[in-house]
């Protein structure tokens, strides 16, 4: 899955395996980063077209996508590769690649 280009952009730290965080984030990894004041949280190539969440706490950050997120896979297009491919990921175990 193509990933947005990061360079320039305050990333924040993320411990994907100790933090408490929803199972979304832990298994998919978007990127967390500082715009001014705010976080912001993105998987995919640009807000368009990935997943985007924003909000003035990580935590916040994280729910907005997680929100964003969990509403494009419910009932994606057969159109939308994006969220296709997403469902797959989530759908694959760890187990089942290792």
């Amino acid at each position: 899955m193509e990933q947005m280009n990061m360079a320039g952009l305050e990333l924040v730290p993320m411990d994907y395996e100790n933090e408490p965080l929803p199972k979304e984030v832990k298994e998919l990894r978007p990127a967390v980063y500082l715009d001014g004041d705010a976080y912001c949280v993105i998987l995919g190539p640009d807000p368009q077209e990935g997943v985007f969440g924003c909000s003035c706490t990580k935590e916040g950050a994280i729910e907005d996508w997680r929100n964003h997120l969990l509403s494009r896979i419910a009932h994606p297009s057969e159109e939308d590769n994006f969220a296709l491919e997403v469902i797959d990921m989530l759908k694959t175990s760890k187990n089942d690649v290792w």
